[in-house]
């Protein structure tokens, strides 16, 4: 994931960059203090070199909370400058022609402004993060169904070495006590070394559902292994989806394929026509797929997705939905079925959150209102 952090850090030092002249035009030092100042800066921007898992074995126990702590800086860095790109816009609109002294003191106070506002932002996103997610219920009704089924869909838990399992532990006693038929794993559930994260995915063993556990890969189970992680969670007892599907009633069929966000790299690509291979022509098709992609033809009803964490720092909800066609909730798709993107129970990255909270996503789906009342 080198290549992912690079790229990361090269957005981070644009960010930071920007920040640093921002901030720096008011004041009145030298140029050598002025190179100096550059240096944490710079340094921010590169965070995501900075956390490596490698760096464990030197700082031991401490790794988590440096881990926490440069993230807690990063973040701060994206917020602060949302933030000042706001205020500097409110700013000019409402003084467009300063006189300089007026723009000294005008650039002063916002400048203090805006970095209290990041403080209080980054503050929250921290313990966003780090909160046992609320549940989120959905209600779906659609005349193929029979029966009323409770659904609890789980995504991108992204269970790592710095992921506590007392987190997982109480997100499975959130799930249990919905009394879900079935629980859908929707993706990126592993994403460490299956052998340093035992302990927190022993807690999913936990998770009870009449009708079965049940899970496809997203794109960071095959990132950290993918043979690893999909025995790891077929030893808890869950049912693997991949391009199979399994009966959970006479009206009802689940079917999983592989990520397609990075599947088609290691040799998984989706098959829809064998994932329904065994579903009834009446019966309602529900597809579990990672990443929201757009399938042709009409092959199921819903989909359910995860993978873009609905943007999980803003204003990345911005990119996110530019590279990904659905962002968060339920959707009408163009071929007539639905889909719906939960924006996960985890995190990438760093533990935190800004205006896109983590779910558990409770699916109550069953027939229509008119055939409930019956």
């Amino acid at each position: 994931m080198i290549s992912c952090a690079v790229t990361t850090s090269l957005l981070g030092c644009m960010v930071t960059l920007y920040l640093y002249f921002r901030y720096t035009m008011c004041l009145d030092i030298g140029l050598l203090p002025r190179i100096f100042l550059l240096m944490p800066f710079l340094a921010a921007g590169c965070i995501p070199l900075l956390v490596s898992y490698r760096l464990e074995n030197l700082l031991g126990s401490f790794y988590t909370l440096y881990r926490h702590s440069l993230y807690f800086i990063f973040i701060g860095c994206i917020i602060l400058f949302t933030v000042t790109l706001i205020s500097d816009a409110l700013f000019l609109l409402f003084s467009l022609f300063p006189s300089a002294a007026k723009f000294e003191f005008c650039c002063r106070w916002l400048n203090w402004t805006n970095l209290a506002l990041a403080l209080l932002c980054t503050i929250w996103a921290l313990y966003s993060g780090f909160k046992i997610p609320e549940v989120r219920e959905i209600n779906i009704t659609d005349n193929k169904l029979k029966h009323e089924y409770t659904i609890a869909v789980l995504s991108d838990l992204h269970i790592h070495r710095v992921v506590s399992p007392k987190r997982i532990e109480k997100i499975v006693e959130q799930t249990n006590a919905r009394k879900p038929d079935v629980v859908l794993l929707a993706g990126d559930v592993i994403d460490d070394d299956t052998g340093r994260i035992t302990e927190a995915v022993e807690k999913l063993k936990g998770l009870k559902a009449e009708k079965g556990v049940y899970f496809v890969t997203g794109n960071h189970e095959f990132y950290t292994g993918y043979a690893r992680a999909v025995r790891e969670l077929k030893n808890l007892g869950f049912f693997f989806l991949e391009n199979a599907g399994a009966p959970l009633g006479e009206d009802l069929y689940l079917a999983g394929v592989p990520d397609t966000f990075s599947g088609a790299a290691y040799g998984k690509m989706p098959d829809l026509k064998a994932a329904f291979a065994g579903a009834g022509k009446e019966a309602f098709r529900l597809l579990v797929s990672h990443t929201p992609a757009v399938f042709p033809g009409k092959d199921f009803d819903l989909e359910v997705s995860g993978h873009t964490h609905g943007g999980q720092i803003f204003p990345f909800h911005i990119l996110t939905k530019l590279h990904n066609k659905y962002l968060s909730g339920l959707y009408e798709m163009e071929n007539g079925a639905r889909i719906y993107v939960s924006d996960g129970a985890g995190q990438w990255g760093p533990q935190m959150r800004f205006l896109a909270p983590s779910e558990i996503t409770i699916l109550k789906i069953g027939p229509s209102i008119k055939k409930a009342k019956e």
